[in-house]
């Protein structure tokens, strides 16, 4: 029935007076800060935005300001209290709720931080707000929701790994498998999609394939893929403390940054002397800078800290086996399998290094080689140590399905593994095969613009076609 135009007039100024009626959300107070215990470098950043905020209380982007500089050194309370002011002041920017949203979650508040991430999403089709807030629906128990989140980030962007792995969390059986699957096959190093995998096959009764993607769990577990984020990259930027230090200057390494990895690694031991991680990764650093001297005292330094560090004696071996100092690599690499008998990469390495005494040190280099595959089933330098040392004592047939192991990735690396199989089907005699195979390295080696690596082939090729 139609409603008299008279009723409708006034069920509108009703509707009208009620909403005018509805009281405003009410600004929150700038949050109180406590600087008492902070580090100097971390309380300088805090007050200059506390001191611009209480200048311009009024100003949306002087108070999200604080926020940022709160959410930066983990102080979530005052941050989220910041942001919420900020976006009530400036309901136009995207930035401020999408801030607000994540530092909710960020303090496990989960439930609160879904309006606000929504409301970021409306003001702004974005993908790190997309999945920030499946991650919050996951986390506050609406899987259907969350699951929607993340198949719209997949819908925009196939390859993003990191809204595959979401969506598995969100997923059960081999639904789950294969969206954690495809993270890993898009960043094989995801440590928590290999974890989240893992239980999903141990939850199926696969317990040796669960097993196999927990092998470097523990050096993998934090390493997740970047995501290209410049809202949080602000925040990020103001993290002042020697752990936030650090963390910026290990993503400016993996970026090839190296000057500027090695100011934030300084940085980050001015604030904190005793910051073992920050000596270990200047080792590695100063070594690929050609700055040795500095390199072996900081390796000094991270030990006299931490004496069963790893990393450290694993990046001291690597550091003395490019100077040709063969003794103490192997002294590293050895109190690098002690300290960690599962460092794959220790292993192999002293193995090399055992290799180069003889004849005589081949047996044991190949128990290293073999504990190295064992720990590691993927390290495909290994699989061609391996298969070089049974090649040079004429065991042919050991060394083509070790070295066939190495080939099973096509990658920039695969053109030189392929040449050594090549090459050891050639001396085992077996001609034909030897072609075959040196013919594809060869176009594999051009393919990645490996030009004397494709012409040393071409000669050999030569040589077994006259």
């Amino acid at each position: 029935m139609l409603t008299p135009e008279w009723l409708r007039a006034g069920m509108l100024t009703a509707l009208f007076l009620l909403a005018a009626c509805q009281p405003k959300r009410p600004l929150p107070d700038l949050p109180a800060v406590a600087l008492e215990d902070a580090q100097p470098a971390v309380r300088s950043v805090i007050e200059a935005a506390l001191f611009a905020a209480r200048a311009k209380p009024q100003d949306a982007s002087a108070v999200a300001q604080l926020g940022m500089a709160l959410d930066a050194h983990r102080q979530f309370a005052g941050a989220t209290q910041a942001y919420e002011r900020a976006t009530l002041l400036d309901s136009t920017q995207p930035d401020y709720p999408y801030y607000w949203g994540s530092a909710l979650a960020s303090d496990g508040r989960y439930t609160e931080a879904v309006p606000p991430l929504r409301t970021a999403l409306r003001l702004r089709d974005s993908l790190p707000v997309r999945l920030r807030l499946g991650e919050a629906l996951y986390a506050a128990g609406l899987t259907a929701q969350a699951r929607i989140e993340y198949e719209a980030a997949i819908l925009a962007n196939p390859n993003l790994a990191a809204a595959h792995f979401g969506l598995g969390l969100c997923l059960t059986g081999v639904e789950a498998i294969a969206s954690f699957n495809r993270a890993i096959e898009l960043y094989p190093r995801y440590g928590a999609a290999r974890f989240a995998l893992a239980g999903v096959y141990r939850q199926t009764g696969q317990r040796a394939e669960a097993e196999a993607l927990l092998v470097n769990y523990e050096r993998d577990k934090l390493l997740a893929p970047p995501i290209d984020d410049p809202a949080m990259a602000a925040i990020q930027a103001l993290d002042a403390s020697a752990n936030g230090l650090l963390r910026r200057a290990q993503a400016a390494e993996r970026q090839g940054q190296l000057a500027e990895a090695l100011s934030l690694q300084k940085r980050a031991l001015a604030a904190d002397p005793k910051l073992a991680q920050a000596w270990v990764n200047l080792v590695s650093l100063h070594g690929r800078l050609g700055q040795p001297e500095e390199a072996e005292a900081a390796y000094r330094r991270a030990v006299a800290l931490e004496p069963k560090n790893a990393e450290a004696h694993y990046n001291f071996g690597v550091l003395c086996a490019q100077a040709n100092r063969r003794d103490e690599a192997r002294q590293a690499f050895a109190a690098a399998v002690a300290a960690d008998p599962g460092n794959a990469m220790a292993l192999d390495n002293w193995g090399a290094i055992v290799e180069q005494q003889g004849p005589g040190a081949w047996a044991l280099a190949r128990q290293l080689y073999q504990r190295a595959i064992a720990a590691d089933p993927g390290l495909r330098l290994a699989h061609y140590h391996l298969g070089r040392s049974y090649a040079n004592q004429g065991r042919y047939r050991e060394a083509i399905a070790a070295l066939e192991k190495s080939v099973e990735t096509v990658d920039e690396q695969t053109p030189g593994f392929r040449y050594a199989l090549g090459a050891t089907y050639a001396r085992a005699g077996e001609r034909t095969r030897a072609v075959q195979i040196l013919d594809r390295a060869r176009q594999e080696a051009l393919q990645w613009q490996q030009s004397a690596l494709a012409s040393t082939i071409t000669g050999d090729l030569a040589v077994l076609q006259p």
